[in-house]
């Protein structure tokens, strides 16, 4: 997978497959992100257009393309085997910072 370019349609895919569905934002505005089943933080959201796909811009925007994501209720998975734990810190300052 030289150039890192194979797994850039991983994130996407989940949203174009229709694990997205932006009528699952709760009323508390709020999901719970983990990182291949760990707890990561709580990501809010902050105005009514903002969505958890912010994430993905996120994680794209840091150079993150090989993983995989879900929605579930008010979790939103991320299953990743490339940099975890990388991901995971970047995630944290994210979800914390905001």
């Amino acid at each position: 997978m030289p150039g890192g370019t194979e797994g850039s349609m991983f994130g996407v895919a989940a949203m174009l497959n229709g694990n997205f569905d932006s009528s699952t934002k709760l009323s508390h505005d709020r999901y719970e992100i983990y990182v291949n089943g760990d707890f990561v933080g709580q990501k809010y959201l902050l105005s009514p257009r903002e969505d958890v796909t912010s994430v993905y811009e996120f994680l794209h925007t840091h150079g993150y393309y090989d993983f995989l994501s879900n929605i579930d209720g008010d979790h939103f998975h991320i299953e990743t085997t490339k940099k975890e734990r990388e991901l995971k810190h970047a995630l944290q300052i994210y979800l914390n910072s905001r």
